[in-house]
């Protein structure tokens, strides 16, 4: 069990968590910031509003690539596409050069409708790293405080990175990294709580992260392994941080905002979270109609990015094309249900948005006849 004391109701914002509010001009909360993680593939403008409509304070465009944006590229600008009704964006950005990411952060201050820029230096993956971006930066943080440096004297947005503590549990880093972000100007640092050696495996360290917290002068908003409102809790109490980023926890599941939110507020901790029973069990009706509703906004960014690239596509050939999009994002909702892993090995057979209503609708019956049968 948990050695701390529970969270009192109303508890009063220390002076970092107010002036991470402040930064993002967004009303006091008196709680940590709950932003949702940029997750390439995953947090375009359909995520970002329905996150929005749940409780995410704070949402960040996918991994969008510098150089991508520096040549006009039409599919890297995609990715900035915001959608109304969306709560405050940040747009996240990658590179390996201080003249790119400086370049790219003056681009996207003059497209105009985000409220900061983030700089990855965090991501593990290959096609990020072997090109020297993402994660690659963390072993040198020198290079993260040129480029940091460059791009604080491009935009007069706020400014975040997001990394990690390190290459492997053998090196820690992100000291460095913190001092290489303060000195440049940055106006807070989003740390995951787990080193690149361990992906998005393993439990992230509380501890360490905690030293981060300490050691700061910046806002630190912590990321890694929040699976819900008991994990959210537990970040916050443990090490003090002033925001929470939920990653891929959030995917199908945009409620757990809210948990997260007033398990913060409540006066006693929450439920202790055991990943073998699997998400909540959640009223079906909502899940249907958050469904449709990310299934509606989906189609319309879909409509968007068509017309923004000049395409005439048939109606036949969208509804294809909504249906390989939503895809990633359909069984996640379901998870859990009856009839979901079935679902989940024929979504290469849903080609239209009849054939999407069909298989959540059967998907529901089925859960929703295995409840009535106690």
């Amino acid at each position: 069990m948990l050695a701390t004391k529970p969270m009192k109701n109303n508890q009063q914002s220390t002076p970092m968590i107010t002036k991470l509010h402040q930064l993002f001009q967004l009303p006091e909360s008196g709680t940590p910031l709950i932003c949702l993680a940029p997750m390439a593939g995953f947090t375009d403008g359909a995520m970002r509003r329905i996150a929005s409509q749940h409780s995410a304070a704070l949402t960040f465009t996918e991994m969008t690539s510098a150089m991508g944006l520096l040549y006009e590229q039409s599919k890297t600008w995609q990715l900035l596409e915001r959608m109304e009704g969306e709560a405050p964006v940040m747009g996240h950005l990658y590179g390996s050069t201080p003249e790119s990411l400086a370049g790219a952060a003056r681009m996207v201050e003059e497209r105009g409708g985000f409220v900061g820029i983030d700089l990855n230096a965090g991501c593990p993956v290959k096609k990020i790293t072997k090109n020297g971006a993402g994660a690659a930066l963390i072993s040198n943080p020198r290079l993260i405080y040129k480029i940091l440096a460059a791009m604080r004297s491009s935009t007069s947005l706020p400014l975040t990175v997001k990394t990690r503590l390190g290459p492997h549990p053998g090196k820690v880093a992100i000291f460095e990294i913190l001092q290489a972000a303060q000195d440049a100007g940055t106006d807070a640092i989003i740390v995951h709580g787990r080193f690149t050696a361990q992906g998005h495996g393993g439990d992230p360290d509380l501890k360490l992260l905690g030293e981060v917290k300490a050691r700061a002068t910046i806002p630190v908003i912590g990321n890694g392994g929040i699976r819900s409102a008991w994990d959210g809790w537990r970040m916050f109490k443990e090490t003090g941080v002033d925001g929470l980023m939920v990653a891929r926890s959030a995917i199908g599941n945009p409620w757990i905002f809210e948990e997260i939110r007033a398990a913060l507020a409540a006066s006693e901790p929450p439920e202790i979270y055991d990943p073998t029973r699997g998400r909540p069990r959640r009223d079906l009706k909502a899940i249907r109609q958050v469904l449709l509703d990310h299934l509606d906004i989906q189609r319309e960014l879909l409509m968007r990015h068509l017309a923004l690239a000049d395409c005439k596509e048939g109606a036949l050939e969208i509804e294809r094309a909504l249906a390989v999009t939503f895809q990633c994002h359909l069984f996640r909702y379901l998870s859990g249900l009856k009839g979901s892993s079935y679902l989940r090995s024929h979504l290469r057979n849903l080609k239209s948005m009849d054939s999407i209503i069909a298989a959540i609708d059967g998907c529901i019956e089925r859960e929703r006849a295995f409840r009535d049968r106690g």
